[in-house]
C-alpha cells in the first residue's frame, strides 16, 4: 500500500524545503513539521473504540485509540533525526529504535548496517522514518533485519520523498509494507539520487551538511 500525502499545507512545506539554498534551520523545521503531518495521517488508521466521558454538563461520546501504545518508531541515522522528532511529537507514547545504515557510493549501492538497536517488535506497529526512499536498497536491508527480530503487526515506512524505483524495490521484497510519502519522483541519477525534484541541492540537504 502506498499513500501520497497531498494535503495542501504539506505540499507547500515540501515546496519550501526543496528550494535551492535553503538554510539548515528552516530545512530541519520543515522536516519536523512534515513528520508531524505524516504521523497524523498514520494515526487515522489506528484502531479506535467508542467511549463516553463525563463533562461538567453531562456525558459526551468520544473515542480512544486502542493501539497507540503499541507503536515503535525506528530512526535511520542520521538523516531521519528531525523527521522522527516530528513523528514523536504525535506518538508520545511510542517506543524508540535506532538503525545506523550507510549506502555505498558506487552501483549497485550495497548497504552496510552497523548499529541496530530496537525494542521487541512482535505484534507491534513498527514505523520506520527515513526522509528519502531512493534506490530502496537501504530500506530493504533494514526490513530484512527487522523481520529477523520478530513479526510486527504492521510495518509502516514514512518518507518525505520517494522514487518509483525505490517503491517498487521495497514492495517487491516486502509487499506487506505500508508506504506514506509526500511525493513520488520519476528517476534516479547515476549516483543513486532522486531526480527531478531536489536535484543536487536536495542531495546535500537530505544527505549530510545541514541535518
Amino acid at each position: 500500500m502506498i499513500k501520497i500525502i497531498d494535503q495542501l499545507l504539506v505540499q507547500e512545506k515540501l515546496t519550501l524545503i526543496r528550494r535551492e539554498g535553503i538554510d539548515g534551520i528552516h530545512f530541519r523545521g520543515g522536516i519536523i513539521e512534515i513528520g508531524r503531518w505524516l504521523a497524523y495521517e498514520l494515526s487515522n488508521t489506528l484502531e479506535r473504540e467508542e467511549v463516553t466521558v463525563q463533562t461538567p454538563l453531562g456525558i459526551a461520546e468520544g473515542v480512544r485509540i486502542k493501539d497507540k501504545n503499541d507503536i515503535v518508531v525506528v530512526s535511520v541515522l542520521r538523516a531521519a533525526i528531525p523527521l522522527v522528532e516530528g513523528i514523536m511529537r504525535v506518538f508520545r507514547n511510542a517506543q524508540y529504535g535506532v538503525v545506523g545504515a550507510s549506502r555505498r557510493d558506487e552501483p549497485p549501492f550495497k548497504v552496510d548496517i552497523g548499529y541496530f538497536k530496537l525494542p521487541p517488535l512482535a505484534d507491534k506497529i513498527v514505523v520506520i522514518a527515513d526522509p528519502m526512499l531512493a534506490t530502496g536498497n537501504t530500506m530493504k536491508a533494514i526490513l530484512d533485519r527487522i523481520n529477523e527480530k520478530g513479526k510486527p503487526r504492521r510495518l509502516v515506512l514514512l518518507n518525505v520523498i520517494a522514487s518509483k524505483q525505490g517503491i517498487e524495490q521495497v514492495q517487491k521484497e516486502h509487499p506487506d509494507v505500508e508506504i506514506y510519502t509526500c511525493a513520488v519522483d520519476e528517476k534516479l541519477n547515476s549516483d543513486g539520487y532522486i531526480v527531478p525534484g531536489l536535484g543536487d541541492a536536495g542531495d546535500k540537504a537530505f544527505g549530510k551538511p545541514v541535518i
